[in-house]
């Protein structure tokens, strides 16, 4: 059997958001006896969207936005002309566009708590045998996303402040090596990887070990070293299809 013993009461919200950080593995127990995922996306996806939109109304976060989706497209290959430029900076001066953000913060963390509980599901209830819920590990990956949330709002007073803006936020590992070559392939592989998302694993891995009874820590390498697996073959690709042919 899967399910642990029932709490006496089902935590609040805001305990629920509060418990995930301070002391994970009792609010997990209490949040897989009565799975309540819904509340915790809306707050973590309202945080991320209106993190993410803020810079955007100022004149250096603008300009980190654009710059980042020009290095967006040049990367896969594009070749961002004069005209695709222009285009490109005044679509960034448009308000109801910026504001798009928010939307997409909810869509975004909708579709990744679907993709990722859909693959912890299978994975531990196909493969290892579990009888867990759909809800219960929805609920799960739910509460993790407060750290991703926690990683927006960290990031934005630096964003703020200097205009830098990366896709995995300053808080990288690629701040470990700043005398690696930049775009070189570990490099980009350490700079894909953000100390807030190996703590969201963390946290994931806290969650299912409740539910499924199994050792917490064991599932937490084996999700941190799948991910980081993946990060290193996407930077290597990366390399590669960068270089000139």
């Amino acid at each position: 059997m899967t399910d642990p013993a029932p709490a006496t009461a089902p935590l609040p919200l805001v305990s629920r958001i509060i418990g995930v950080i301070t002391s994970p593995k009792a609010t997990f127990e209490n949040i897989v006896a009565a799975p309540r995922p819904m509340g915790v996306l809306l707050v973590v996806a309202l945080v991320i969207g209106i993190g993410s939109v803020i810079p955007q109304f100022t004149e250096k976060g603008r300009q980190a936005t654009l710059d980042l989706q020009v290095k967006a497209m040049e990367r896969f290959g594009a070749t961002v002309t004069p005209e695709m430029q222009a285009k490109l900076e005044e679509r960034s001066h448009s308000v109801p566009l910026r504001l798009t953000g928010v939307v997409g913060g909810f869509i975004w963390i909708a579709m990744l708590a679907m993709i990722f509980t859909a693959l912890y599901w299978a994975a531990f209830n196909t493969v290892l045998g579990g009888t867990a819920s759909f809800k219960q590990v929805l609920a799960i990956v739910a509460h993790s996303q407060v750290i991703s949330a926690i990683s927006v709002l960290a990031a934005l007073p630096i964003t703020l402040t200097t205009g830098k803006m990366s896709p995995t936020g300053p808080f990288n590992l690629g701040a470990l090596a700043p005398m690696l070559e930049q775009g070189s392939t570990f490099a980009t592989f350490l700079s894909s990887v953000s100390v807030f998302t190996l703590w969201g694993f963390i946290v994931d891995a806290i969650g299912l070990g409740v539910l499924y009874r199994r050792n917490s820590r064991n599932i937490a390498l084996v999700l941190i070293a799948i991910f980081l697996l993946i990060m290193l073959g996407m930077a290597v690709a990366f390399g590669r299809f960068s270089q000139p042919s």
